[in-house]
Formats: C-alpha cells, sequence, structure tokens
C-alpha cells in the first residue's frame, strides 16, 4: 500500500457528469485503514464546478449524460466486443468508448463517443487534474454489488434492481433525493456511482479501455512532480548544512584569532577545517554548477517525448564519477543525465533514442544497457546516457 500511497496520497475523488447539466463531486480520505467522507460538492454549470476543484491532482470521471447509450441484451459471452456489436450492430464501434458488465444472465453495455470523453478529458487536463479511470452510464455500479445489501438502489438518474448480488435491471427515471448506507458511508443517491468509482481505483479495477493509458500519463506526471521537489529539496539541505559548517568554521577562527598562543593542535584543527571547508565549497560549487543549464526545460523536453510504451524509474543528472571515498573529491559527470526505465516496444524505444539525439542541446544519446531480464514479460529493461552541449 505504500506505492499506492505515494501514487495518489491518501485522498480518492470521483466526478460525474450527469443529466440535465448536473455534477457531482465525492471525495474519501484514507483514515486507519479506512475510508471516509471528506469533501462532496454540486453543481450546475462546468463553469461553475471546476473552480471548486481547485487544488485536486486525480480524480476518476463518470459519463452518465444523454451523451451515453445503454442498453441490456441477454447474452453472457466474455467478448465485450461482441456483446457491443449484438447491442449496437449499426454504429461504427472505432468511433465510440464502451464499457460492459456481464452477469450470469445478462449484459449492461453503455457507449459514448471518443471526441466526446476525450474533450471532457482535455478540459480537466488544462485545469491540471489528471483523468485515472472513467465509466460510462450506471456501469460504476458493479463494484459495489457486493456491499449493497438492498434490492433496489437509486442512482442519479435511474433505479438499479439487485438478486444475488448481481445487477438484474437498470431503469432510467426522474430521481428523488435518496440517502444509503453503504459500507459504513453515508451517501446519497446522487454519490452511488461515486462511491463505486472511487472503489474501482482504490482498487486498482480497470473501468475504461484507456485506462493503462490514463494510469501511465498520470504515473509519469506523478513522478517527474516528486522528483522535482525532492531535487530542489536536497539541493537546499546541502546548501544549509554548507553555510551551518561554514558558520561554526568562522565562529572557530574568531576564537582563535584572539588565543594569545596557538599550539599544534590547534594548527591541525585549523588546517582540517579549512580543507574540510573547501571541500564541501568545491563539492557545492560542483552542484551549483548545474545552475546554469536550464534543467526544468530538459525534463519536460524529455518527459513530453516519452513514448507511451515506455516508462521511466530512474532520472540521474550529473551522476558522481566513481566511488566515494573519505579522503577523495566528489567528482560529478558534467553534462551528462542517466535515464532508466522499461520499454514495451524495441521499435519505439529506438525510435525515441533517435529523437532525442536530433535536438539541439543533446550533443549524443548512449545506450549504457537494453534487455529483457525476465522471459516471461514482454518489458525490457534499459539504461542509456545522454551528454549536453555544454553552455561555456
Amino acid at each position: 500500500m505504500f506505492t499506492e500511497t505515494l501514487k495518489y496520497g491518501t485522498q480518492y475523488s470521483a466526478i460525474e457528469h450527469a443529466e440535465q447539466d448536473s455534477y457531482h463531486y465525492l471525495q474519501l480520505t484514507k483514515k486507519k485503514q479506512e475510508l471516509v467522507v471528506s469533501a462532496r460538492k454540486k453543481a450546475t454549470s462546468f463553469q461553475e464546478f471546476l473552480p471548486q476543484l481547485k487544488g485536486l491532482k486525480h480524480v476518476f470521471l463518470i459519463v452518465n449524460d444523454e451523451q451515453v447509450l445503454s442498453k441490456k441484451i441477454e447474452a453472457n459471452e466474455k467478448d465485450s466486443l461482441s456483446i457491443a456489436r449484438t447491442a449496437f450492430p449499426n454504429i461504427t464501434l472505432s468511433d465510440f468508448y464502451f464499457q460492459v458488465y456481464t452477469t450470469a444472465y445478462n449484459s449492461f453495455i453503455s457507449i459514448a463517443r471518443k471526441e466526446y470523453v476525450a474533450k471532457i478529458i482535455k478540459s480537466y487536463e488544462n485545469a491540471g487534474i489528471s483523468i485515472i479511470d472513467f465509466s460510462l452510464g450506471n456501469l460504476a455500479i458493479q463494484n459495489l454489488t457486493g456491499v449493497i445489501s438492498q434490492s433496489e438502489i437509486f442512482s442519479s438518474n435511474a433505479q438499479l434492481f439487485f438478486k444475488s448480488n448481481e445487477l438484474q435491471e437498470i431503469k432510467k427515471l426522474q430521481v428523488e433525493t435518496n440517502k444509503y448506507l453503504v459500507n459504513a458511508i453515508v451517501i446519497t443517491n446522487d454519490e452511488v456511482l461515486l462511491l463505486g468509482g472511487i472503489i474501482g481505483y482504490y482498487t486498482n479495477t480497470a473501468s475504461s479501455p484507456i485506462s493503462i493509458n490514463l494510469q501511465q500519463i498520470y504515473k509519469q506526471k506523478r513522478f517527474f512532480d516528486l522528483g522535482f521537489k525532492f531535487s530542489l529539496g536536497f539541493l537546499f539541505t546541502i546548501l544549509f548544512i554548507n553555510f551551518l559548517l561554514f558558520s561554526a568554521y568562522r565562529n572557530e577562527i574568531r576564537n582563535l584569532s584572539f588565543s594569545m598562543q596557538l599550539s599544534e593542535t590547534y594548527k591541525n584543527q585549523l588546517n582540517s577545517l579549512q580543507s574540510n571547508k573547501e571541500k564541501k565549497r568545491e563539492l557545492v560549487k560542483s552542484i551549483g554548477s548545474s545552475a546554469t543549464f536550464n534543467l526544468s526545460e530538459y525534463i519536460d523536453e524529455i518527459a513530453i517525448s516519452v513514448p507511451s510504451t515506455t516508462l521511466l524509474v530512474g532520472f540521474n543528472f550529473q551522476p558522481i564519477k566513481g566511488a566515494i571515498k573519505h579522503d577523495k573529491q566528489i567528482v560529478f559527470d558534467q553534462n551528462s543525465i542517466v535515464i532508466r526505465g522499461t520499454s514495451k516496444n524495441n521499435s519505439s524505444f529506438s525510435d525515441w533514442i533517435a529523437a532525442l539525439q536530433k535536438k539541439d542541446w543533446i550533443e549524443k544519446a548512449t545506450i549504457i544497457q537494453y534487455g529483457n531480464a525476465k522471459k516471461k514479460t514482454s518489458e525490457a529493461s534499459f539504461e542509456f546516457l545522454i551528454k549536453t552541449k555544454s553552455n561555456e
């Protein structure tokens, strides 16, 4: 769970685009291994709704408005594409996202145009909010079938019927406000699907056909955000430690200047302090030299160019040359960036390296290692070195 906490934090949110331009929001916070309601909002216009989400980083999207078509058919085969073709034989499925929920005897399917869903996702991206997955119509209810005790329950626009922990029917109608107790959480009917969506991505249950891509985009964004903050914090810590050491040395010199007799021991201490000071100064100077380069722009260009089949796991700017020794000065490999990660596609990885070599600030990109360490997986780990052009 530590990796999930690092990835998402302790807050999980879901948003529903409901019928009649209604927008519903629910946020749960993890406290002592339990999820409790920490925020809930409603709005009747997207322009009014979006400012209320300021500071939100990730969210599960439910599209359940008039642009979504839903059907129930008597089929329980496992092939979702075949079910979609049976339910909607006269449409071009390549133009639509579809979601299927199959029970013992029936299949429920909801579809929406890709361009419509993409437009919604883009509007949140422009506001700095990552959509990590989405669900269509009322099908997010499948994540709650094991915890709903009622034989029927209302969502924002439908009455849902259950039998033996399976969805039996979805009846669209005008719904009045109802409250439910689901797994010790009190929610309204407008929040039923939101809770299902949150449970879905809390338990890593994919809902959409592009959930993997959405997850990778969010993870890369999260990785670079945390990495950049860590780098700034590390640099500040080094500078602060150096300031403390320098202050201590300055006070020591002031005390020694008032001493009438300077013994050999004090001379040795002074030489040792001065040597340490110079080493620390050279270390800070070496690290600080990276400030002459626009590191954030380099990171942005590399991040934007990463293929969807590639996942970065390491980014080392100006790596240390050789081993660190007590009596040796730390030497950094200037103008160098080492990148590590995994790739699912050799061709796209090669094209990426070729594209990087064409950038005007890169002198050359050298592959250090590339290969599949585990034969049972299609992913290949890689490590390569980028030499940047000197600004001197």
